[in-house]
């Protein structure tokens, strides 16, 4: 594993919203990106975003299609500690039955890299999540996938964000979080009951406009995104930063 150094500042992202108490309430909450409180990190929110231009494509779209690129990393978080440990490139792995679309073999997306890994608001923001889901639960380890998700729409293609359709991931928590969105239409969030009840329908518009989720609970999906035709290029995306987390032994 990779330690990396908690700089002070990634334990006090501070949040206007009650991510646990509603999580634990109803199994989910949207959280509009101007309640997170980013001064400090700026530039690091910056430079993270800015990565999403060097994704590599998804190589495991059972479709056929060429509208997802992503990076992935990994860390797990030791009990007791405010620091990330990022663990070594390896595979990501859904069952068959949470994901019938991708899930049922390894996959080996390409690891972020380390600008990406160390950059302090994207361990401020994973902390603070970890201090949320963690909320009445004893000490243990945690584990936590972090993925950078660009969908891209072209005239001729549209992006399919999830094309598992409404879905589970596999975790005990997930988060989502919009780090960009130009040129596209549509992309709503789909959020249902276990049952598949629908419960919400809220568009992440707004740069961090974020879902925290119990995954255990919640279904959750994305409608399509188009491209524009007003837009003043050939291509349009949506950017997501995709995090889960589960309890390890």
């Amino acid at each position: 594993m990779q330690p990396v150094i908690d700089q002070g500042r990634s334990v006090d992202l501070g949040v206007d919203a009650d991510i646990a108490g509603e999580v634990r309430r109803r199994g989910y909450l949207t959280v509009p990106g101007s309640a997170f409180r980013t001064g400090a990190w700026a530039a690091d929110l910056a430079r993270l975003r800015a990565a999403y231009e060097e994704l590599e494509p998804d190589a495991y779209l059972a479709d056929g299609g060429a509208y997802r690129f992503r990076r992935h990393v990994r860390y797990r978080c030791p009990a007791g500690r405010r620091a990330l440990l990022a663990e070594p490139p390896g595979p990501y792995m859904q069952s068959a039955e949470v994901n019938p679309f991708a899930g049922g073999v390894p996959r080996y997306f390409a690891p972020v890299t380390p600008e990406v890994r160390d950059n302090p608001f994207l361990h401020a923001l994973l902390l603070r999540s970890l201090r949320e889901f963690g909320q009445g639960l004893g000490p243990c380890d945690w584990e936590v996938d972090v993925h950078l998700v660009r969908i891209r729409a072209l005239a001729d293609e549209a992006g399919l964000p999830s094309p598992e359709g409404v879905h589970r991931d596999g975790f005990e928590f997930i988060s989502l979080h919009l780090m960009d969105r130009r040129r596209v239409l549509g992309g709503r969030s789909i959020i249902c009951a276990a049952d598949g009840t629908p419960l919400e329908e809220p568009l992440l518009a707004d740069p961090m406009d974020s879902l925290y989720a119990d995954d255990r609970r919640i279904l959750h999906g994305t409608e399509p995104v188009r491209l524009d035709p007003a837009a003043d290029g050939p291509e349009g995306h949506r950017d997501m930063l995709l995090t889960s987390y589960r309890r390890v032994a």
